[in-house]
């Protein structure tokens, strides 16, 4: 009899990574090896990192460094960096981090238990081949969220040429799963507990065009509305130029389908659409704001913004203010803009200082709070349905999200009891609750429980 080797993972970034590493442990879940909730004491600790942004590669970097610390205090025993930056960088990485065990690409996770044999065995192992990883529903999963919430990657790569934007390079061209697959996944899924699927990808509207010649996200949500003990479908990362009215009207008819949709738009000013190639002007976006608007009433739009962008002049910034306050989007996220090595934007000329770019975030997330807390003082005395997540010990009560909120990005409704429940005893996480807004804050909301409870 062996003794298992004892595995502890991190997973950075988006929920793409996530998926990733869940497929990652599934791989893993053999009686060879055992996972730890922590990295201390692991016999080996498995980073899957982030590259989108440079505070995104910092804060990989940090936790790599981490790692190695821990490595030479004994509290880990070998350390294996996967992913993004591992395909990005790691002709770099290689030589600087001389501590790291093995580098893993992106599109190389079927081959970790050999990589995990030979680093155990003394080696030190790279392998990086074609990017971005693609998936069936055969293949299994440990999940690293609440079982009653899951993501489901549709599709992986891109095929735009954003020019701010590197991810095709680490990432890889656009590849779509099959549809039924993906039916099948989340079918095994909602057996499992799924009461929520969120769609993710680094584009999920392009789902399906590069195998079908057509944009299958309608039938697709068409299809997982039909699956019995669903109750939400959640929709991430929609490209502003391919939401059709097709989609829009799936999102507007199917009743599981959330009223919320994640679309970064990253600008408004025509001149620096232009320049960062999105395929949009400003009168096309609002075009598009409006018929979604007037579709789906309640809609919640997730939208981001990137300020500093180059050449991007006081007047372009103040044309995203403006449209900020002409638009009250409900849940909104800026980025400042970082010069990505081999991207086109990185070339060009009138570099925006970093005080600069701060201060506009800066202005740009004032503004937005003031938006978010206007859009939420209009929700007081309306009833919504919560998903409770989990208790919190620092405010006393329980805690969920609405169909407005998506996992860690979005606020959060907080659960008191009113006149028709007054305990909030009986809450469970993963339930589905009947509630009336109450009070507001600038990103979350307080409401009180209702009659109805749904297990």
């Amino acid at each position: 009899m062996y003794n298992k080797l004892r595995i502890g993972i991190l997973s950075l970034g988006c929920p793409k990574t996530l998926v990733d590493s869940e497929l990652i442990l599934g791989k893993l879940r053999t009686e060879r090896f055992t996972f730890t909730p922590t990295m201390e004491g692991c016999d080996v600790a498995l980073i899957n990192t982030c590259a989108f942004i440079e505070s995104a590669q910092r804060e990989s970097i940090d936790y790599i460094l981490r790692l190695i610390e821990m490595k030479r205090g004994g509290d880990v025993g070998k350390v294996i960096v996967m992913g993004c930056l591992a395909q990005r960088f790691h002709q770099e990485l290689e030589k600087e981090l001389r501590e790291v065990d093995a580098f893993v690409g992106s599109g190389e996770y079927d081959k970790l238990p050999q990589i995990i044999d030979s680093v155990t065995a003394g080696g030190r192992v790279t392998e990086i081949g074609v990017p971005g990883y693609l998936y069936t529903s055969g293949e299994a999963r440990v999940s690293l969220t609440p079982r009653y919430s899951r993501y489901i990657k549709i599709s992986e790569g891109c095929d735009h040429t954003c020019s701010f934007c590197v991810i095709p390079q680490f990432r890889g061209k656009h590849r779509s799963r099959v549809l039924g697959d993906i039916v099948t996944e989340a079918e095994r899924l909602i057996d499992e507990g799924a009461r929520e699927l969120i769609l993710t990808a680094q584009d999920t509207t392009f789902f399906g065009y590069d195998t079908e010649g057509r944009y299958l996200l309608p039938e697709l949500l068409k299809q997982l509305n039909s699956l019995p003990g669903l109750k939400w479908i959640r929709l991430l990362y929609a490209y502003p130029s391919l939401v059709s009215d097709a989609l829009i009207d799936a999102m507007a008819n199917l009743e599981k389908v959330c009223h919320y949709l994640d679309m970064p738009l990253q600008h408004i000013s025509d001149k620096i659409l232009k320049s960062m190639k999105r395929g949009t002007t400003k009168s096309s976006t609002r075009r598009l704001i409006g018929r979604l608007r007037e579709r789906i009433p309640d809609l919640a739009i997730r939208t981001t913004f990137i300020v500093g962008y180059p050449g991007e002049s006081e007047q372009d910034f103040g044309e995203l203010l403006d449209f900020m306050e002409e638009s009250h989007f409900e849940r909104l996220g800026i980025f400042t803009y970082s010069p990505e090595a081999g991207s086109c934007a990185a070339a060009l000329g009138e570099q925006i200082s970093e005080q600069a770019k701060r201060d506009r975030l800066d202005a740009g997330m004032a503004l937005q709070q003031e938006i978010s807390l206007e859009n939420n003082r209009r929700l007081i005395g309306k009833t919504l349905d919560v998903l409770v997540e989990e208790y919190d010990s620092d405010r006393g009560c329980w805690r969920g999200r609405s169909y407005m909120d998506a996992p860690d990005v979005d606020g959060a409704v907080y659960l008191v009891a009113g006149k028709h429940r007054r305990s909030t005893a009986d809450l469970q996480a993963g339930n589905f609750v009947k509630t009336r807004v109450v009070k507001t804050e600038e990103y979350d909301l307080v409401a009180e429980l209702g009659e109805s409870l749904s297990a």
